[in-house]
């Protein structure tokens, strides 16, 4: 019987656990497309002040940037950055970042402060889409996972 309650218990808090593992993985999501926005604002200000290209631009990163896209190790370049953080990433995002890094130094500057602004555009709309859907989101995964952990519970009884 101390078995049966001891197994319980451990497969309630594992349930407990992996439902605050997905909270915090949905909070990181939003967190990585905010951080990409800022990387783009930050890549813009670099274009617009100094004409630095993206090996240059990528070498000053401040740590904060990089964690806050989902590398805190840093890149070397803005495709290696992306592909590091594609865990965190939709489908949509990624392909808009991806296009972005395909783009980046192949027009003059001026045209290249205007993509910066037209990708920060696209990627406010996909936070603001992914912020509206974050709370059921995690509701709908926490729920699921605590009743499958309750289920296990209850068979084991």
């Amino acid at each position: 019987m101390l078995i049966k309650f001891i197994g319980s218990a451990l497969l309630a808090l594992s349930g407990a656990c992996a439902s605050v593992s997905l909270c915090r993985y949905c909070h990181r999501r939003l967190e990585a497309i905010e951080g990409f926005i800022a990387l783009i604002f930050y890549i813009k200000g670099q274009v617009e002040c100094y004409a630095r290209p993206i090996c240059e631009i990528m070498a000053t990163l401040s740590p904060e940037i990089l964690r806050d896209c989902g590398c805190p190790t840093g890149a070397s370049s803005l495709e290696e950055l992306i592909s590091e953080s594609k865990i965190y990433l939709d489908r949509e995002s990624y392909r808009l970042l991806s296009a972005f890094a395909q783009e980046f130094g192949t027009v003059f500057r001026e045209e290249q402060s205007k993509r910066c602004d037209y990708y920060i555009a696209l990627l406010g709309e996909r936070r603001a889409l992914i912020s509206s859907r974050l709370l059921p989101e995690m509701r709908a995964g926490s729920a699921v996972v605590l009743c499958a952990s309750l289920c296990l519970v209850i068979l084991l009884w």
